[in-house]
Order: structure tokens, then C-alpha cells, then sequence
């Protein structure tokens, strides 16, 4: 990426960020299959309800929206310049995810930005160097080339049953505090959950190898499949000194640069690894795996699972 691109968006004209913006909002409502009205194209831009009105007509003059029994709907070219806009962002937002370190609270808020920025070219280039991803870090599709758009999946975690296991397949990022109370708590696109109860203003719920206690407002934002139950595992921190285990998995909490980093290691499903020795203050410790020693911090052993 170039190297301003850590705000790729910072001289987007304001007049042509707010007719993408309305578009993506548009798009958003239609991909939900709810009613967007003037009203919450004034909410999701952040402008006056007049302003609004106005915008709506732009658009409408433009050829991108029109109207049905008092709602706005996007026509064929709006909907494909919406999906154009939505898959910078989300193609941007994975670049985030598995190639910097930007803290995960702000990759939605980059991304925002870099919609507005990026050109088409840009965004398949980018898009090849990920691998063309279909999804973004928090679940959501993502538009392919040509403008086709993966289904929705999942249901809501809060309609999910005591006793089942599910993955969790969406996380929703708005708004930002809900988004970054999940992450705090270990809550990722890829976790494996187990319902273990309801609670008065909580789920709580198994994940990875603790109890954690979600507020119904985190709970809310997360989607989830069933899933088969997650086999017997514990962090390798918890192994003791001279014993070995298989490792089973890393938690979807370890990204980019460091999730690569493990992976050369050789910390991948199936692979033996042995606790060494310690270090003098406790961490870092040493592992053996595969003929090597390898030294890992207490907090990254903690979310490298092996089989129990």
C-alpha cells in the first residue's frame, strides 16, 4: 500500500462522500430488507432531515435511487456503484485484519475512509493480494468484481438454544462501543461458542477454554452457525515443564503479522510441542517444536490451544 495509506480517504470531497455514503446506507437497507426513508438517510449520513430530503433528490436525479410506496430503493446502476463502495470497505478492512497491526477498534473507521479513495483497480489488486477473500473480518460478505454478493448466513446468537454450539459467522461493528466490548472479551468472526445460560441482562456462554458472561447488548451483534462442539483443549501456557500436547488451534484472536508469524513457527493443527524451560521473570517461555526452541509471551501461549 502506499505510504499514506494509513488514512487513504483524508481528501475525499465532502459532497461526493455523502452521496456514497447515502448509497452504501441504501444498500445496507435493501441487503437487510428494510425500509430506507429520508429519515434514515438522515441518520446514517448525520445530516439534517432537509439535507437529507435534498440528498435523496440528488440521488434520484442521478439515476441511482428511486422511490416505492414512500421508501427509497436503489435502481440497477445505483445498486452497482453501492456495491462498488462496499467492497473497498470491506476488501480494505481485511487488509487491516491480516496484514498491519491497526488496532481492531479502529479498522471500520480506516476502512470508512479508504472507501471514498481507493479506485476499483486498486481495490482488485488488493483484493488478489488477499487471496479474494468472501468475507470480511467481522463476517460480512463481500461483493466479488463483477458486483455478485455472497448470501447472508446465520441467525441471531440470542435465538440460539441452551446447551448448542455455534460459530460465531457475523460481528457487527457499529456501534463502535458494542463492537469493541466483543473484541475486549475475545469475541471474533471465526469463535466457537457454547450456550451455557441465560442470565438477567447476559448470555453466558463457553468460549475457547473460559466462561464469559456477554451483555445482551454484545450478544445482539453477533450472529452465529451451528457447529459441532469444540474437542477438549487447553491454552499451551497451561502445560507444565518437559510435558507435550498436539496443537488443536489458534483463537481467531491472533491476526495478521502475528498469526503469520505462528503459522511459520509450525504451530498448526496436528504439530507436537513440548514446554522447555522459563524464562528468569516467567515469560517468555520456551516451547520445542519440530527440532527447534521458539520463546512465546504469556499472553500468546495463552491463545494457542492444544488437545486436552
Amino acid at each position: 500500500m502506499p505510504a499514506n495509506s494509513s488514512d487513504p480517504g483524508a481528501g475525499a470531497p465532502s459532497g461526493r462522500r455523502r452521496l456514497e455514503d447515502a448509497l452504501k446506507h441504501l444498500h445496507e437497507s435493501e441487503y437487510a430488507q428494510t425500509p430506507a426513508t429520508a429519515a434514515s438517510l438522515a441518520g446514517a449520513v448525520g445530516i439534517p432531515l432537509n439535507d437529507a430530503s435534498e440528498l435523496a433528490g440528488e440521488l434520484a436525479a442521478a439515476g441511482l435511487t428511486g422511490s416505492a410506496g414512500g421508501t427509497l430503493v436503489l435502481t440497477d446502476s445505483g445498486r452497482e456503484q453501492a456495491r462498488q463502495i462496499v467492497r473497498a470497505h470491506r476488501i480494505y478492512e481485511t487488509y487491516l485484519a491480516h496484514e498491519t497491526g491497526v488496532a481492531i477498534e479502529e479498522w471500520h473507521r480506516r476502512a470508512d475512509d479508504a472507501e471514498h479513495h481507493l479506485s476499483s483497480e486498486a481495490v482488485d489488486a488488493l483484493a488478489d493480494r488477499l487471496g479474494r477473500p468472501r468475507y470480511d473480518p467481522h463476517g460480512d460478505p463481500i461483493p466479488t468484481r463483477d458486483g455478485t454478493l455472497p448470501p447472508r448466513r446465520g441467525t441471531p446468537l440470542l435465538e440460539a438454544r441452551e446447551g448448542s454450539d455455534g460459530q460465531v459467522i457475523h460481528l457487527e461493528d457499529e456501534p463502535e462501543g458494542v463492537y469493541r466490548r466483543a473484541a475486549a472479551l475475545g469475541v471474533m468472526a471465526g469463535s466457537r461458542l457454547h450456550i451455557l445460560a441465560r442470565g438477567s441482562g447476559f448470555l453466558r456462554v463457553r468460549l475457547e477454554n473460559r466462561e464469559i458472561d456477554l451483555p445482551l447488548t454484545v450478544a445482539s451483534a453477533i450472529e452465529v452457525e451451528p457447529c459441532q462442539p469444540s474437542p477438549p483443549m487447553r491454552p499451551l501456557s497451561s502445560l507444565r515443564q518437559g510435558e507435550a500436547a498436539r496443537v488443536v488451534n489458534l483463537s481467531p484472536s491472533i491476526l495478521g503479522g502475528e498469526r503469520r508469524r505462528m503459522l511459520d513457527l509450525g504451530l498448526v493443527p496436528g504439530t507436537r510441542v513440548e514446554r522447555d524451560f522459563d524464562s528468569m521473570l516467567g515469560s517468555p517461555t520456551a516451547y520445542r517444536i519440530r527440532g527447534a526452541t521458539i520463546a512465546l509471551r504469556r499472553e500468546q501461549a495463552d491463545r494457542i490451544f492444544v488437545e486436552a
